[in-house]
């Protein structure tokens, strides 16, 4: 039996008991058509229900595509983000890394984190206004089994389901990352302050999402994935309202600013070194 069945039943069982009771009273037959009117109201909610949950798409998203990043030097303690491999392996070597300006600028040092191996990064490109940054790993990335990471592909950030990855202390001696259920319930325009606290007036509003999922420290930069394992956005803020709502960037921000960096690092003119003059971020 389907959840929706057992939802339906449960619901028009109760019921009953209720109509048959009330039927045996004074006016039993007009409080009867009521319960009747009430029950396919019940009958209408349940289905609904049961279609959002039997219809969730498990989850296709590339976990092994991302990574815990540790940015070192600007607080006492590692700043902790997640980023995502959005490049095959370059023919200068290496891979890029898409994940959220206010974690990484200003640092002495930015690493790749995975278990006891460390692969340090570099600062390439950074949108300070729209908090997103791409960075280089010196070597190519590889997943749990040794095998080589892709870059992920990218998709319009539909309304719907979707996969947020993040990682977790699951075992109290090293991280993993897990897939946190999430629903993308509206696509908008965000205006809101810079990486600094500044108000950005020069420039439109951050293409945005609106997310159904809870986003804690140390998640941003988390990627989110559509149905099909393709990445929508990454996830920047939390909502100060509501702990269930994040607000993400959508991933079509962050094309130009890799292909760019693409670039950049085929001529061997990629501006790391100004970047590290950045301030970190507060």
């Amino acid at each position: 039996m389907s959840v929706g069945d057992c939802l339906l039943a449960i619901a028009t069982s109760r019921l009953n008991e209720q109509m048959s009771h009330v039927a045996s009273r004074r006016g039993g037959f007009r409080n009867v058509a009521v319960l009747v009117v009430y029950i396919i109201a019940v009958a209408v909610v349940v289905a609904a229900i049961a279609i959002v949950v039997e219809s969730a798409p498990s989850s296709r998203a590339p976990v092994d595509a991302v990574f815990r990043i540790e940015g070192l030097g600007c607080k006492r303690n590692p700043t902790r983000t997640v980023g995502t491999v959005v490049s095959e392996s370059l023919s200068g070597g290496g891979q890029l890394v898409l994940t959220v300006a206010h974690g990484v600028v200003g640092q002495e040092a930015t690493e790749i984190v995975d278990g006891s191996t460390r692969v340090r990064l570099r600062l390439i490109a950074v949108d300070s206004d729209w908090d997103l940054a791409v960075l280089h790993a010196e070597q190519p990335l590889q997943g749990d089994d040794d095998t080589p990471v892709g870059g992920v592909a990218f998709a319009e950030g539909r309304i719907g389901n979707a996969s947020f990855v993040v990682f977790e202390d699951l075992s109290g001696v090293r991280e993993a990352a897990v897939v946190r259920p999430a629903y993308l319930a509206k696509r908008l325009r965000i205006r809101t302050e810079d990486i600094y606290l500044n108000d950005v007036e020069s420039r439109e509003g951050r293409p945005g999402l609106e997310v159904r999922t809870p986003a804690r420290v140390g998640d941003s930069g988390g990627p989110l994935f559509d149905a099909n394992g393709e990445m929508v956005g990454l996830v920047w803020g939390t909502s100060r309202k509501s702990s269930d709502r994040s607000w993400a960037t959508r991933v079509q921000a962050a094309t130009s600013m890799i292909e760019t960096a693409k670039v950049a690092l085929r001529r061997g003119d990629a501006p790391s070194g100004s970047l590290r003059l950045l301030a970190c971020a507060p």
